[in-house]
């Protein structure tokens, strides 16, 4: 059985009195049933006496997989995650394993291949987890949107192409449109009309009634049936009813259909403008490359920034463009993010959040998931400057900035979501980082209810029981070893099922 200190990183803290440190005291003792294996805070921490993790008996994991992708160094074994489709064989699964490049080393020998990850540090209590509720899907989820007075939230199942509805009242998945043409991006929910828009990645926009929850409308893009574009990010001006989707161009078809990576062209890229009230393409503004990873809008100034991950000068760059002219008016380079891949905006302190992968992941599966720390990059939309560059979670994948309390949600896929601070506009620091799940790259923070969401796929979890200087080899020894053989690694395989963790604000 496990010690208690192994669970010491599972735990969510509440934050100390002193803001200027990102780390907290930890309190908290360990509940252990005859049911699943929990942890508990004590009374009156951070988490009100409630589990931390509430799972049935069928999904107990091991504890060393409670930071799921993060690789223990806390104790000689080590945890991997991995979110993909069901295997169907150990050989299928040692491929999938292989092509990740996910590589467990030896607490005292890592294995020189292991991609480059932040020690385990503490956690602190910002978030309070109020509530998990299961999701009935596989393979990865992207972006979410929320419907606030109707008490629902909209998940992208970018892998099964389909949309998944969940009702937050009765903490329950109500329902999943299935069948759609093309892998789900990037959502926002329209109170006004009762639907669901969103991007495709065979360049099209469509609607789904939030009555029915069945698609009633489709905009083909200006690059719908070219098989080697696609659109992902996107941002949405309800005060004009235009959706901007951001269309990417890639080296082939295959990296469309496998969820894109960084194996773009250098050209070609364009934001489609959509009226969604007439259903209708009205415009295409063409960008300065191929591969525009995150797009912010300032709705105020007029201004959408895209965050391009094409190499100018040294340098990945943002195009600002001018939504009046639709056109790119000007463009600033981004320094200390080379691989952008979210961003949001202050638009009352013109700052622009970049949230920026660090490793370029040409030719890997997952693009560039497992590789930290990532960047926060904070920049002047007036002078186009760099104000600050923090260290954050690896795999960035989306940025919210909340007005009211200052603070910055950075969702990554390494197995936690980052929280910074907005000091004032020329000064932020991390408060903490608070554990979600291997590839929950899919978070949303929903203002109006002070919550955050976020999308943890479905997980197949190795633990080694012992030192291991070279997983692949010895995963390879064991699925060659003969029947009957003792397989001790893949006698450890644990299955976690797709779920939505809930999160509350703690001040």
């Amino acid at each position: 059985m496990a010690r208690p200190s192994d669970f010491a990183l599972c735990h969510l803290a509440r934050r100390g009195e002193d803001r200027s440190r990102s780390g907290v005291r930890l309190g908290g003792n360990l509940n252990r049933n005859e049911g699943p294996l929990r942890t508990r805070m004590a009374s009156g921490g951070s988490c009100g006496g409630q589990d931390f993790w509430a799972r049935p008996p069928a999904q107990v994991i091991d504890v060393h997989a409670c930071r799921m992708i993060r690789l223990s160094a806390q104790r000689t074994g080590r945890s991997l995650t991995l979110a993909e489709e069901p295997v169907k064989s150990y050989h299928i699964f040692l491929s999938v394993i292989l092509a990740l490049s996910v590589v467990v080393g030896a607490w005292s020998q890592p294995s020189p291949s292991r991609p480059p990850q932040l020690p385990m540090v503490h956690m602190s209590g910002l978030l309070r987890l109020v509530e998990t509720i299961p999701l009935p899907t596989e393979g990865y989820m992207d972006h979410l949107a929320a419907d606030v007075k109707g008490q629902r939230l909209f998940i992208a199942g970018e892998a099964a192409k389909s949309l998944l509805v969940v009702d937050l009242r009765s903490g329950k998945m109500i329902h999943e449109t299935t069948g759609l043409p093309a892998m789900p991006k990037k959502l926002f929910y329209v109170p006004d009309t009762n639907e669901v828009w969103f991007t495709l990645t065979d360049s099209s926009v469509v609607a789904v009634s939030g009555a029915g929850y069945q698609v009633t409308k489709t905009v083909k893009l200006s690059a719908y049936g070219n098989a080697d574009k696609g659109a992902d990010n996107a941002a949405y001006d309800p005060s004009t009813n235009l959706f901007y989707a951001a269309v990417e161009v890639f080296t082939s078809g295959e990296q469309v259909e496998s969820g894109g990576g960084s194996d773009h062209v250098t050209s070609g890229a364009s934001i489609e403008v959509v009226d969604i009230k007439r259903a209708k393409l009205v415009g295409s503004i063409e960008l300065p490359g191929g591969d525009p990873a995150g797009v912010a809008l300032d709705s105020a100034a007029r201004k959408l920034y895209v965050t391009m991950g094409d190499i100018l000068a040294g340098q990945s760059h943002v195009a600002v463009v001018d939504l009046d002219k639709r056109a790119v008016v000007t463009q600033w380079p981004i320094v200390g993010g080379p691989v952008p891949h979210a961003a949001g905006v202050d638009p009352i302190h013109h700052r622009l959040f970049v949230g920026s992968r660090m490793k370029a992941h040409i030719g890997e599966i997952g693009g560039g998931h497992q590789y930290e720390p990532g960047k926060l990059v904070v920049m002047d939309t007036q002078s186009g400057k760099v104000v600050q560059a923090l260290d954050s979670v690896g795999g960035a994948d989306n940025v919210d900035f909340d007005a009211a309390t200052g603070r910055i949600y950075f969702t990554g896929t390494t197995g936690s979501v980052a929280v910074f601070q907005e000091m004032d506009p020329d000064h932020f620091q991390l408060l903490g980082k608070v554990p979600t799940g291997a590839i929950a790259k899919s978070g949303l923070w929903v203002p109006e209810g002070k919550r955050f969401y976020v999308a943890v796929p479905k997980h197949y979890i190795l633990t080694p029981p012992r030192s291991t200087a070279n997983i692949q080899a010895d995963l390879l020894e064991e699925l060659n070893s003969t029947k009957g053989a003792v397989k001790p690694i893949l006698s450890n395989l644990i299955v976690e099922d797709a779920h939505l963790m809930v999160f509350d604000y703690l001040p």
